[in-house]
């Protein structure tokens, strides 16, 4: 009866304000990403309770000041409340998200009715609309003025607090920057809340003196307290610079040697000329493009913002390319399209508005979606096909962002490939410019996508096309995850461990892996890693010791049988093997056939841990006479270990009966080695034979790349 009572009674006390609050919150819930107690979330109400903050403020008398301010504030956290809910019951919160919800809302409410108190303490006319403009001046105006002139991809903001970056980069985490700018927003805050009566007594004019020099000691300091990173900043942390025809570059000389800076200048360069060709742009000279090589993808997101994406700022003039070492490989030929089509983008962006012309161009010329099937098969494998209006909006930001990158990619990439094919260059470079179709080809865009699709079913498919098809297409977006902010411990050491090893630091990720195998000893993907790097130290008796006769896979297998034999127990380990054998025989895949054949005797299995497990590569007579997986599998760590000599006359070694498509992988890497060795007449010997094989489309595609690759460097 009391609890009843004293309920209703809380009740009534609410506000029509507060009750709306609350309103907003459970609408939200509707609506994906902003559903979670997160980033996303925290900043929406953070950005609406600034303004209203500000337009209360300018409104409101002088005796109520803080009586209307903290109704702002509790009506903010009050949204949070039905989020939050949720996010305990479905098992997604997250203290970053908490973290976020803390230091969003009050800061951006306080600065915000700071700001309004400001006009109407001074007696401006129409306060309101001047409170309304200077938000917008700081939430927006401040925010042009560096998205126009920082390379960065993350913002901080005195209104609506922070962007982290790119969307994509799963792990939105909370920052010390945070912590700084926002307590540099109390601060401003208070300069605002002062200032018009800062003459009243000495306290008040010391309190402005005080908080003045205070921001601007803050605001000098901003790129050392990663509040912003101006591009002379990151070039001072990034320290080397090398220069070539058309690039500087900026590196961490720590993690580039000066080998790899010579190697990957030579392919800025060669994917380079090879889209100016396709595009047919007559580069402006003397016109130099930066690239900005970070050591990894963790000093990336330090840096600029964005961790496992990269990106070119085309809205700056200066042309730009920011990768993580890691990335180069896979990501260097459709960055730099992006820095070419500046050529022909609009006047403000410098590219497309149309986001999905913008990345399908890339698509289309790097063809990197798959490395096993071409875009279109991709295409070809996945149906019904997307109608002319879902193309269309697809093309759009909303309707790219909606679907998986992959997806959306992919089918954009294949789109565009077919309008450069099949149609003048300029048609396209139009399109581009003007974000329309209209008016810049013969036929109307259903038409266009008609004439695309009509194609596709002609495509020769196989099993493994649509494979690559189901998985790509299986993926969902940021939108669709379910607990999309939240970094699970799990997910935390992980990321930490491919830290060490992108700094090439074992010792450190093992020690990391194994406080996570300790508590995670049922995970067998993590299990089979800790026993790697065991076997790799040579703590053989620790595997053994936690291999349990439950772990019967293939794959475990295979570490248990090669643990026994780098233990000099070959008796038992070949027992290991037979048993195996003859399960799997029947239905072994080729892949596992070719585990056994590396393990058939003891000299051929020692050459084959000890090169796997150990990095450690066996005398060259000893490799050239090996069989021919145990051959590739030497070629492949050869280039890991860079041993170019070794990696020369092995080659030399391998007969055309020993080349099968299934090690194409490992004949392009070491094609690809053997070009920058200049072994020129080597190499075109391993073209040539490649070439004339059966091969896949999107092999052909690749080979054809490294014959480009050595006519260029020649």
């Amino acid at each position: 009866m009391v609890s009843s009572f004293s309920l209703k009674k809380a009740l009534l006390k609410l506000s029509p304000t507060h009750i709306g609050a609350f309103v907003v919150g459970i609408l939200l819930l509707l609506i994906p990403l902003l559903r979670e107690f997160h980033f996303e979330s925290a900043f929406f109400t953070a950005t609406l309770c600034s303004f209203w903050a500000g337009i209360t403020a300018a409104r409101t008398s002088r005796d109520v000041e803080f009586s209307r301010l903290s109704e702002i504030i509790i009506a903010a956290y009050l949204v949070s409340i039905p989020i939050l809910i949720r996010a305990i019951l479905v098992g997604c919160f997250s203290w970053h998200g908490a973290g976020f919800w803390l230091l969003l809302p009050a800061p951006g409410i306080v600065f915000g009715f700071s700001l309004g108190r400001l006009f109407r303490m001074l007696k401006v006319p129409f306060p309101t609309l001047f409170s309304v403009f200077g938000l917008l001046f700081v939430a927006l105006g401040i925010f042009l003025m560096e998205f126009f002139n920082l390379p960065q991809v993350y913002y901080f903001n005195h209104v609506w607090g922070s962007w982290p970056g790119p969307i994509y980069d799963q792990a939105v985490l909370l920052t010390w920057s945070l912590v700084f700018f926002r307590i540099s927003t109390l601060a401003w805050a208070a300069f605002l809340w002062i200032l018009p009566e800062w003459k009243k007594t000495r306290k008040h004019t010391a309190a402005i003196g005080f908080l003045f020099l205070g921001l601007v000691i803050q605001f000098n300091n901003h790129p050392t307290l990663g509040i912003s990173s101006p591009r002379l900043f990151l070039q001072q942390n990034l320290y080397q610079y090398n220069e070539t025809e058309h690039f500087r570059f900026f590196f961490d000389p720590q993690q580039y040697s000066r080998e790899e800076v010579e190697y990957w200048s030579l392919r800025h360069e060669f994917h380079f000329q090879q889209i100016v060709h396709i595009l047919e742009i007559d580069w402006p000279e003397e016109r130099k493009i930066e690239s900005y090589l970070y050591a990894n993808a963790w000093q990336k997101k330090k840096l600029v913002g964005a961790k496992n994406t990269s990106y070119v700022p085309v809205w700056l003039e200066q042309d730009q390319l920011h990768i993580a070492k890691e990335h180069l490989e896979g990501v260097l030929k459709h960055e730099l399209v992006h820095v070419v089509s500046k050529q022909f983008g609009n006047d403000l962006f410098n590219a497309s508005w149309s986001i999905g012309l913008v990345e399908g161009l890339a698509e289309a010329i790097a063809a990197d979606a798959s490395p096993v099937s071409t875009l279109d098969q991709i295409l070809a494998a996945e149906t019904p096909f997307p109608t002319a209006e879902e193309m269309e909006n697809a093309l759009t930001f909303k309707g790219f962002y909606a679907s998986a990158s992959s997806i959306s990619y992919t089918t954009a990439g294949s789109f565009v490939d077919y309008l450069l094919e099949e149609y003048p260059i300029e048609n396209f470079k139009n399109a581009y410019q003007n974000s329309s179709f209209d008016n810049w080809y013969e036929v109307p865009f259903d038409s266009l996508v008609s004439e695309w699709q009509s194609e596709l079913p002609e495509i020769e498919l196989d099993s493994l096309d649509e494979q690559v098809a189901s998985r790509i297409f299986a993926q969902r977006s940021v939108f669709q995850i379910s607990c999309p902010r939240k970094v699970t411990p799990l997910m935390f050491a992980l990321d930490n461990i491919l830290l060490y090893e992108s700094l090439e630091d074992s010792v450190n990720a093992f020690i990391v892996l194994d406080e996570l195998f300790q508590d995670n000893r049922s995970i067998d993907p993590i299990k089979q890693r800790w026993i790697s790097y065991q076997l790799h130290f040579g703590n053989f008796d620790e595997v053994l010791e936690v291999i349990s006769p439950s772990d019967t896979s293939f794959s475990f297998n295979m570490l248990k049988a090669d643990t026994y034999l780098l233990n000099g127990d070959y008796q038992t380990a070949h027992k290991i093997l037979t048993e195996t054998h003859t399960e799997l025989e029947p239905i072994a895949e080729e892949s596992m056939q070719y585990s056994f054949q590396v393990r058939t005797d003891s000299s051929t299995w020692a050459v084959f841990a000890n090169s796997r497990y150990r990095w450690k590569l066996p005398e060259i007579e000893v490799a050239a006479s090996a069989q021919f997986p145990l051959k590739w599998l030497l070629v492949n760590r050869a280039i890991m270990l860079n041993d170019d000599e070794f990696l020369v006359r092995l080659m030399k070694s391998i007969s055309e009966e020993e080349t099968i498509e299934f090690w194409f992988n490992t004949q392009e890497g070491a094609i690809n080695r053997l070009i920058y060795l200049q072994e020129f007449e080597l190499a075109q010997q391993w073209i040539d034979r490649i070439s004339a094989m059966n091969l896949r489309d999107r092999y052909k595609e690749r080979i054809q790349e490294e014959q480009e690759w050595l006519d260029f460097i020649q």
